[in-house]
């Protein structure tokens, strides 16, 4: 009985140490099973609350948004989803594909940034949509531009957010993240965003002005984690990302066939896609208006919502 409890005793004791000195990994070993359970339902959540439609060019899942005004084609970011969107408002309505490669839009649908523009139009004659706005994201720049440009008479407008419009190997920089773990970033996510606000801001947010700016508004909080999520689980992404990476080391985009009303918008403390690609989308597309969100980065759709929703709101009302 006594060597029993010095049995128990010890593990506790060991456990505890274990759980002092190595705590990440300690949350990870003990983790697992409840993660399993969490994963599945997480997938089911995204299942559920998307669509998915036979199209000329392929399956491709989207989700849809919004009761009135004209459509915002959201082009999603690397990695995303059509679970890396915007809200709807009264103004517009938003139609989030998930792109060749993410989710449930298997990569045959459309690698190069033209092949993914056809998609986008087949999506449109597949839920008789006639003309958009197009909004290309990040990552969702050059397939967003490659539309405006082979499909005019369906665009009503161009907008590029942040979005990459040269040629760029942005593998090396993200190689840790594509290839990582389902699991590890699950607890990497976790603690990021389960441990205090004022941890989070510090974390995601070099300025500290943007860390006020997030901190002095929960819907900005809670913005900021929405997307940090969207990465997630990185497996049912990851050809997506890899792809997309492949194409933008060597881009060709047709800036001179782009005759639409564009905004540019971008920050100019943005380190992931340098603010060279928004003045080169500017100098290259003739009928472009640049604008630059001050201390803005990557993340300034969660600190400066109101500025950019502004921006976003009359460049629609002007040119629909």
């Amino acid at each position: 009985m006594i060597t029993e409890v010095l049995i128990g005793l010890t593990v506790i004791a060991l456990a505890i140490i274990f759980f002092y000195f190595f705590p990440y990994i300690f949350l990870q070993a003990i983790g697992l099973i409840p993660y399993i359970a969490y994963k599945q339902i997480h997938k089911i959540r995204l299942i559920r609350d998307a669509h998915f439609f036979v199209t000329s060019k392929g399956n491709i899942e989207f989700v849809m948004k919004g009761e009135s005004g004209p459509v915002v084609l959201y082009i999603h970011g690397s990695p995303g989803g059509c679970d890396q969107t915007i809200d709807p408002t009264k103004d517009y309505k938003v139609l989030t594909p998930s792109r060749p490669g993410y989710r449930r839009t298997d990569i045959s649908v459309g690698k190069s940034p033209e092949d993914q523009a056809d998609s986008f139009a087949a999506l449109l004659d597949s839920l008789e949509i006639d003309k958009v706005f197009i909004m290309g994201v990040s990552g969702g720049g050059p397939s967003s531009m490659c539309f405006a440009a082979k499909y005019p008479e369906r665009t009503f407008g161009l907008i590029l957010f942040e979005a990459v419009s040269l040629s760029q190997d942005f593998m090396s920089e993200d190689e840790q993240l594509i290839k990582s773990w389902d699991y590890k970033l699950f607890i990497q996510l976790w603690f990021l965003t389960s441990f205090g606000d004022s941890r989070l801001a510090e974390t995601m947010l070099p300025n500290k002005k943007n860390r006020s700016r997030l901190l002095n508004n929960k819907q900005n909080i809670a913005q900021l984690k929405k997307i940090i999520w969207s990465i997630w689980p990185i497996s049912i992404r990851r050809i997506g990302v890899e792809n997309d990476y492949k194409q933008f080391s060597n881009l060709t985009i047709p800036f001179d066939k782009i005759c639409c009303p564009t905004l540019i918008i971008h920050g100019d403390e943005d380190k992931n896609v340098d603010i060279t690609h928004a003045k080169n989308a500017h100098d290259s597309i003739s009928n472009s208006s640049l604008y630059i969100v001050k201390e803005g980065d990557h993340m300034m759709h969660a600190t400066h919502p109101e500025e950019i929703e502004s921006r976003l709101v009359t460049f629609i009302k002007e040119n629909y």
